[in-house]
């Protein structure tokens, strides 16, 4: 189970997210709870040592901590149900 703190800051991450037209926060979610080691990277850094990015033409978004960066690659469609999107995580660890 996630922390109230991680939940938290994953929130605030996807509100920066938002800002580029991207809704990810179930996609932070379920990122955190596959990846222990990234969750405990994203809880155990200060807010305002996260570095955001958006990439227009391979249509991500992602953030950086002090050794790690996570860039969400959105694939986006629409079938008979209507629009979808789909959405890898790409973990570099540096």
């Amino acid at each position: 189970m996630l922390s109230e703190k991680l939940l938290k800051k994953l929130h605030t991450i996807a509100e920066e997210f938002k800002k580029s037209g991207f809704l990810l926060e179930e996609d932070l979610i379920e990122l955190a709870e596959s990846r222990q080691d990234i969750a405990e990277r994203i809880e155990n850094t200060k807010f305002k040592k996260i570095s955001f990015f958006y990439d227009e033409e391979l249509n991500s978004v992602g953030f950086t901590l002090e050794d790690v960066q996570v860039e969400f690659i959105v694939t986006v469609g629409e079938d008979e149900e209507g629009p979808w999107y789909e959405a890898t995580a790409e973990i570099i660890f540096f």
